[in-house]
């Protein structure tokens, strides 16, 4: 389910948490039929079908049993019981829910099974019209946050967290936005990996299990379409942390609204070549409204690079340090297929810094002037060596400041 706000859905999705807040429907001593209309409108936009048992409208307080959410290629989720509290309409015909609290949510896809532990979403709005094509036909929210996140295969729990925090602060009249979200406790158990090899290799690393933690930071300007993604980034106990910043213009509402109704074509049509056609047309349409102001993307090194060399120089017969050296010396004879020397000696003196002494590394793209992400494809599929100074690539080692997007 697409919802408004869209940055801050860039790592929610792959947790279930963006359905989840579209899950609301009407009662208490207001119209139960007219919230429940309204909701599904707005969520059936995105292609997400829901649907559930019945209505215990108590007062401001909504539960809704038995809730689902079914949408085509995505196997069904239920979400049990939902309760909604401090339910109140607005004088547009909207409606606002103070939050929705969700039960244990569960729900398996082939051999994996995957679970949350509640969730609990914040200033839920729903639309008088979500059928409209206006940015306001879409759902809102202020913040969620989830208990305990599981996968589990095969009986064994190969991952897990211990929740994820969003909070959402509108700022300029709800022009500008800002998100923050963080999640805790993040652990990958290894031995799970099928292929012996990779799991085997990854024991001698040091890497049975991995902990760390994820964390997003940003901004999006709904005039300008303008996303400031100062920080998303992952971060692993003894391994590092690999961070992305990113600035991109014409993420209008305008633009969010026709992404989610191509979805809800495409949903309503699977499978058919005329729609899948019709989606193609018009994602190029769109792409047209994007423009690439800048990126970065940067690893600081927790141990990894070592453990690294020294596996390798064992698999060799040699040291770490003879495989620093070995690495290093054939960097630049690697590095001549790619046919950019410019990048290549950026690349390879970079490299050989940063094999030296491992903190950190770098690839900065800043042009001087924004570029149409359409120019960007037809580079990197034409002639991809025109990239380097179409964005000012940029490799740096060992910098002593995070680099970030803006220059």
């Amino acid at each position: 389910m697409t919802i408004r706000s869209t940055p801050k859905r860039l790592f929610c999705a792959s947790i279930v948490t963006l359905a989840v807040c579209g899950f609301a429907i009407p009662a208490m001593a207001l119209d139960a039929d007219d919230f429940a209309t309204k909701l599904s409108a707005s969520i059936s936009q995105s292609g997400t079908r829901l649907s559930f048992s019945e209505i215990e409208p108590d007062g401001s307080t909504i539960t809704l049993r038995s809730v689902r959410a079914d949408s085509p290629g995505n196997p069904s989720i239920p979400f049990g019981d939902v309760t909604f509290n401090g339910v109140e309409e607005v004088n547009d015909g909207s409606y606002f829910v103070n939050e929705a609290v969700f039960g244990e949510i569960e729900f398996s896809e082939g051999q994996n099974t995957f679970s949350i532990d509640g969730v609990d979403v914040n200033g839920l709005s729903i639309p008088a019209d979500g059928a409209a094509s206006s940015f306001d036909s879409m759902l809102d929210y202020e913040g969620f946050s989830t208990g305990a996140i599981r996968v589990v295969n095969n009986g064994s729990t190969v991952f897990s967290m211990a929740g994820i925090d969003l909070d959402v602060v509108r700022a300029d009249a709800a022009s500008r936005v800002n998100m923050m979200m963080t999640g805790s406790d993040l652990k990958i158990d290894l031995g799970n990996v099928r292929d012996t090899k990779t799991r085997d290799a990854l024991k001698q690393l040091g890497y049975e299990t991995l902990t760390g933690d994820v964390k997003m930071v940003g901004t999006w300007d709904r005039q300008s379409g303008l996303i400031e993604l100062e920080d998303y980034s992952l971060t692993l106990d003894d391994v590092g942390r690999l961070s992305l910043s990113l600035e991109i213009s014409g993420y209008t509402p305008e633009f969010i609204k026709a992404m989610q109704q191509a979805r809800s074509s495409a949903a309503s049509n699977p499978g058919t070549q005329a729609a899948q056609q019709a989606i193609d047309a018009t994602m190029r349409e769109m792409l047209q409204q994007l423009s690439f102001k800048s990126a970065s993307v940067r690893f600081d090194d927790a141990s990894v690079t070592e453990r690294a060399l020294e596996f390798a120089g064992r698999k060799q017969g040699v040291s770490g340090e003879q495989m620093r050296e070995f690495v290093k010396f054939m960097m630049p004879l690697a590095l001549g297929r790619l046919g950019i020397p410019a990048l290549q000696q950026q690349i390879s003196a970079a490299a050989s810094i940063y094999l030296d002494n491992p903190h950190n590394i770098t690839v900065t793209a800043t042009p001087a002037d924004p570029v149409a992400v359409p120019v960007i494809l037809g580079a990197s599929m034409g002639d991809p060596r025109r990239l380097v100074d179409l964005l000012n690539l940029q490799v740096i080692a060992n910098s002593p400041v995070e680099q970030c997007c803006k220059q």
